[in-house]
């Protein structure tokens, strides 16, 4: 296929991209953490890479600069097999500038161009078609089609090199509308057809351990997918096992212990029928995600995950600008990598947000666990189970039970799904609406719902403890937080949490120290005792 190289810098780079002397510092130094910042191409190979790619650093005069890399096969290059970078993390929220772009790229990224058209993405978005596409050829030098095609891309060509599935299957999985489709953007995105793809297995990238392990997975589970989840370091992997876990709903999901650390499991079967779990477990600094293939579609899961686990959040940025905060630069320097996991699925987590409003987060989930046990089956309750029923019953005030039947109605009413652009926003907000429903309870939705990295839900009790102040004072403290007062609630949490073990600690200790004199009052008495005794 012939290729069309852009000779000079005609061509619309995107306002996301970092400036030209940090991108030519990059390059030159191979830095990693631009590794999804930017994507370098160069003319006289036709090929683009990461700035981290360990091949031959190029003269700069044959270099061109991509935001991503939807925008460089645009142009007409393709993806270096060596540093495979059409599998990076999409751009960081805070380095796109504009909301509308951010939040559609946040849509394209969760497959809603697999299944709807720019049309619909636009209406979502409340735009007109050309206003949108215009935004992203400014700001991301790509057009959502063209980023919707390279993430399909994507996933295809993991499914490809690590499962057995048909193409059709595959195809499906992957996000395609039809086979045609699934030929047609593989053979332009990668020069190649599917077969050819499948037949070379693994990327030369992957070392000889990698590729075995791989095998010997896809033999042993040969309905399982095992898929390298890449993550944003710095990254707490404990403080998100540990967060999952405290919250995980019994007979649903499990935090276990494994050999190289946590493991979270999902059931994805409906109870009663054979058993489907997903799992994911850490690997050195990175997740390694074992998805059952035949239910819900790859390309889903993966959102999900990318969600659930914060996977697309720039830790060094977020590190350094909460590092300068007075009041957190002890907290983060001692944890660094916090993040706020997302939710598995929003109608779920927006009805526990309801049920955890004032208690703590044990209660909330012996709460959900009650609403799984009554009304739904042993699966978390649908909006249409819980849109009838008297919920205060399991032992919560009226007016939250209510709220909860009447954010069910709303659901079936206007079908709204909680990750669908700026209408779900709108959803969010009018929840304030609903008796029952406070300010705390809907920033908590932005923050584990919407994936607000600037939610600050500045009236929780933990905050105001920790900060030793008034709700209003709360907000005033954490301006200079922003656009990531949300991680920077984490660090609240994670202190509340350093205390309350050292309180633990401590008391234990006394306990021990009681104990000890008690055992020792006794010791004495038996041996003035015995010494009486003997006298007589």
């Amino acid at each position: 296929m012939k290729r069309k190289i852009p000779v000079g810098e005609n061509f619309n780079i995107g306002s996301a991209a970092p400036s030209l002397t940090a991108r030519q510092q990059a390059r030159l130094s191979r830095d990693q953490r631009f590794d999804g910042r930017f994507i370098i191409a160069v003319v006289t190979t036709g090929v683009y890479c990461r700035p981290s790619c360990p091949a031959r650093i190029p003269k700069e005069e044959n270099v061109r600069y991509f935001v991503c890399g939807a925008g460089a096969q645009e142009a007409g290059y393709r993806a270096c097999l060596r540093c495979v970078p059409d599998q990076t993390l999409p751009v960081p929220d805070w380095a796109i500038g504009n909301r509308h772009v951010a939040k559609g790229l946040a849509m394209i990224e969760a497959g809603f161009l697999n299944d709807h058209s720019i049309v619909d993405l636009a209406e979502a978005l409340q735009l007109s078609p050309r206003h949108l596409d215009r935004l992203f050829a400014d700001t991301l030098g790509a057009s959502p089609l063209a980023i919707a095609r390279i993430k399909r891309g994507q996933t295809a060509k993991v499914l490809l090199q690590q499962s057995t599935l048909k193409l059709s299957e595959l195809a499906e999985h992957a996000g395609y509308g039809s086979i045609s489709q699934f030929n047609k953007e593989l053979r332009l995105l990668f020069n190649s057809s599917p077969s050819a793809l499948r037949r070379a297995k693994f990327s030369p990238s992957k070392s000889a351990v990698d590729k075995t392990k791989n095998v010997k997975e896809a033999e042993e589970h040969p309905l399982t997918l095992r898929v390298v989840l890449p993550v944003r370091m710095p990254y707490d992997f404990d403080w998100v096992f540990n967060y999952l876990k405290g919250r995980a709903l019994t007979g649903i999901e499990e935090v276990l212990d494994g050999p190289h650390g946590q493991i979270f499991r999902r059931r994805l079967s409906k109870a009663g029928a054979p058993e489907s779990w997903l799992r994911v477990e850490r690997s050195g600094d990175e997740l390694i995600a074992y998805l059952p293939l035949g239910g819900e579609p790859i390309y889903q899961l993966l959102r999900r995950l990318g969600r659930l686990f914060d996977l697309h959040t720039d830790g060094a940025t977020l590190h350094k600008h909460l590092s300068a905060d007075r009041f957190l630069a002890p907290w983060v320097k001692a944890a660094p990598g916090l993040r706020v996991p997302g939710a598995w699925d929003g109608f779920e987590t927006c009805v526990r947000a309801i049920l955890g409003q004032q208690v703590s987060v044990a209660r909330g989930t012996e709460l959900a666990n009650a609403m799984i046990a009554r009304y739904g089956g042993g699966d978390f309750p649908s909006p249409e189970q819980l849109v009838d029923k008297q919920i205060a019953e399991l032992g919560m005030p009226g007016n939250r039970g209510r709220a909860i039947s009447t954010v069910a109605q709303q659901v079936i009413d206007q079908s709204v799904t909680f990750d669908e652009g700026l209408k779900a926003e709108a959803f969010v907000e009018a929840l304030t609406q609903i008796k029952g429903i406070g300010p705390w309870t809907v920033n908590y939705i932005r923050l584990r719902v919407l994936k607000d990295p600037d939610a600050f839900p500045h009236n929780d009790w933990v905050v105001l403890k920790q900060l030793d102040t008034t709700p209003f004072k709360a907000k005033l403290q954490a301006e200079p937080w922003q656009p990531w007062r949300a991680y920077g609630l984490m660090y609240l949490w994670y202190a509340a949490s350093v205390g309350r073990a050292k309180a633990a600690s401590e008391k234990k200790a006394r306990a021990k120290q009681t104990e000890v004199k008690q055992t020792r009052s006794k010791q004495s008495k038996s041996k003035q005792s015995r010494s009486k005794q003997s006298k007589t």
